[in-house]
């Protein structure tokens, strides 16, 4: 009787035609150790006949970056001329196979760098682990699905270079794609590009006379499995530092810096269930299945993004269970549901408006005390929402053991419920103000309630997830209208994310995306944790500023310690045990004090003097106008016509 080859035997085939492949290439690189990869004109990029959108774009990137750093023209082929000397392969194709290559030796969003003296092999996992009926279906958190993601982009307008290719379909951020983060990885390592910003004048190229490289073999993953966040790139600080970059830079920016990965999302959900099972809406009434008033919470009204639901009741219940099955089965979601890969989010509409049934009241009683101070984040609605999450989640299981509901630890329900056995199928998600930390009660507070939630994960297996406030002080001073002073916190969050990666934690929504050096901070511990914080920042402001580094970092290290340091606000904000937010008042009566103001002039001035080059006077003028007159502008509004100078002589009168 013959035996079949199953799935299990054929990986472990081609593991083992990796291991003897790599030992041989190992032994090549031992015995020729003297000699290197050195790129020259008879050098081709190959791909295969077929390539996906990630294998093409990783191919044009490097392509053009190779012609941007050496100033050679290497052209994409799919078959290797006989006259060339030099190969670097791209993705998965026969030649990588005749290497014993391939991406069915790498995990989740695993890739390979593999250089030789004669053939560079840059590859990655670029096949979904996304069960297939289930892989275009869903909605991320900012509402699109993989498939609406996979953007047609002018490459041209993109890279402001009209010698590349025209239009160029990229893959969403949520696609697989291992050979680009491979080739990304390659063009900042060896290439020494560094990717500041989305437009053209973002992006540092240095200029390379003769690129050799010695023999390496580099395989390894981004730390974090799903890095996405919210698209605020118009936002202050960042509209001016980024240079009016247009929409195809900024989605082919999302791209070179890894965002998306692991098809996650977790979010308010269920505001269509009023045009579903309450009432018919006129403007879309094909969502109308019956009225069911019985789902809604008792006592309760609102719009469909206000009324609650009874959590308690088994109807509901069940309903919200079909509505995640039904999405595992591949069949989509429905009106604003929220669900991305093997995750569907079950998370409550974003009130406290809990319905007024007697077993709802039961539930929410055992609650009522379970608060610290006066926090956002608390527990008095834990029992209430996490036996409804459990409830949902038990019956899912039973129908699809592996799928996992998407659930957010927040607001009122953020504190994890210690006497509830919660099913190991529900993915949790604790939303953090991870940069009001400046706030000493805050900070203890989602300590605490992460910490617990990091404990419970390692003994059931639970994946743990984030949501961060990256957004504030900003978004708090969109909301209330006026300009905050800037919350720069690269070490605080070098910190944090060292802590998740340690943790385990295998993802972070960014709830607003901060601004320039901060973003691309946070997106490269994102990949590799273990970078050092000050390299990183050391590495910006020299190679972006130029002559001006200086003063731009002596600019950035002043705002990051005033806003950073507890000690610069009042003290009540030091003492108490609650939630705060920077207003008007914290922004330029503690923070952006006539003192720090003058300081910081003196920086941006010595910098305008100092930038020498076009580039450098570009970048640096950039910052004023985002963030110096920007600062300018709220301390005037809050001090009206009064001249921070003459603030300053009254401020060392001891009159401020």
């Amino acid at each position: 009787m013959g035996s079949a080859n199953t799935p299990q035997t054929n990986k472990f085939i081609g593991m083992l035609k990796y291991i003897i492949t790599f030992c041989f290439s190992l032994c090549f690189s031992i015995l020729f150790a003297h000699e290197a990869y050195i790129l020259d004109k008879n050098t081709q990029i190959v791909i295969s006949p077929d390539p996906s959108n990630s294998v093409r774009l990783a191919a044009v990137e490097l392509q053009y970056f190779i012609g941007k750093t050496t100033g050679l023209q290497i052209p994409i082929v799919h078959l290797c001329s006989n006259n060339v000397d030099k190969v670097i392969f791209v993705g998965q194709s026969s030649y990588t196979d005749q290497y014993g290559i391939s991406e069915e030796c790498l995990g989740e969003q695993e890739y390979l760098i593999d250089v030789s003296p004669r053939r560079i092999i840059l590859i990655g996992k670029d096949t979904d682990v996304t069960s297939e009926i289930i892989c275009d279906k869903g909605r991320s958190n900012n509402g699109f699905s993989p498939e609406e993601d996979r953007r047609q982009i002018n490459y041209q307008q993109a890279t402001g270079n009209s010698d590349v290719v025209s239009q160029l379909t990229l893959p969403s951020i949520f696609d697989a794609q291992g050979t680009c983060y491979a080739v990304y990885d390659f063009i900042e390592r060896f290439l020494g590009v560094r990717f500041y910003g989305p437009s053209p004048k973002n992006i540092v190229v240095p200029s390379i006379q003769r690129l050799r490289i010695d023999n390496v073999h580099i395989q390894r993953a981004p730390a974090i499995k799903y890095r996405d966040g919210s698209l605020t790139f118009g936002w202050p600080f960042m509209k001016a530092q980024f240079m009016d970059a247009t929409e195809d830079m900024l989605h082919l920016y999302m791209r070179r810096m890894r965002m998306g990965g692991r098809r996650w999302a977790a979010n308010h959900a269920f505001t269509g269930f009023q045009d579903r099972f309450l009432k018919q809406n006129p403007a879309r009434p094909e969502l109308f299945e019956g009225s069911y008033p019985e789902y809604f919470a008792v006592g309760r009204g609102g719009g469909a993004s206000e009324r609650q639901f009874c959590y308690t009741n088994p109807d509901f219940i069940h309903q919200v269970a079909q509505d995640a099955i039904r999405y595992f089965e591949g069949k989509g979601t429905i009106a604003e549901q929220v669900a991305l890969g093997e995750y569907f989010a079950i998370v409550p509409l974003d009130n406290s408006s809990w319905c007024t049934c007697d077993e709802c009241q039961k539930l929410l009683a055992i609650d009522k005390n379970n608060i610290l101070g006066q926090h956002f984040n608390c527990g008095t609605a834990t029992h209430y929402i996490w036996n409804f999450v459990n409830k949902v989640a038990h019956e899912i299981k039973r129908v699809a053991p592996d799928k996992k509901l998407a659930a957010l630890a927040y607001h009122v329900y953020a504190y994890l419920p210690k006497d509830i056995k919660l099913e190991d199928n529900i993915a949790v998600a604790p939303c953090l103000h991870t940069r009001n930390y400046w706030a000493p009660g805050m900070k203890r507070n989602e300590m605490m309630l992460y910490k617990s939630w990091i404990e419970e994960s390692k003994s059931s297996g639970r994946d743990i997830f984030l949501w961060s406030y990256l957004g504030f002080p900003t978004e708090r001073g969109l909301v209330t209208n006026f300009n905050v002073f800037p919350g720069f916190n690269a070490h605080a969050m070098g910190e944090q994310m060292r802590m998740y990666a340690t943790d385990g934690v295998k993802g972070v929504y960014l709830c607003g995306l901060s601004e320039q050096i901060d973003f691309y901070l946070t997106m490269k511990l994102f990949d590799n944790p273990s970078l050092d914080t000050d390299e990183i920042l050391d590495e910006f402001f020299d190679r972006y500023f130029g002559k001006a580094a200086e003063a731009m970092k002596k600019f950035y290290l002043k705002i990051e310690s005033v806003y950073s340091d507890p000690a610069n606000y009042p003290s009540y904000i030091q003492t108490q045990d609650a939630q705060f937010h920077q207003t008007r008042e914290l922004a330029w009566k503690y923070l952006g004090t006539p003192r720090v103001m003058e300081e910081l002039e003196g920086y941006i001035e010595q910098a305008r003097l100092e930038a020498e080059s076009i580039e450098e006077k570009e970048r640096v003028n950039s910052w004023k106008i985002g963030v110096w007159d920007y600062m300018l502008a709220g301390f005037n509004d809050y001090y009206k016509t009064v001249s921070y100078t003459h603030l300053r002589a009254h401020e060392t009168r001891g009159n401020l």
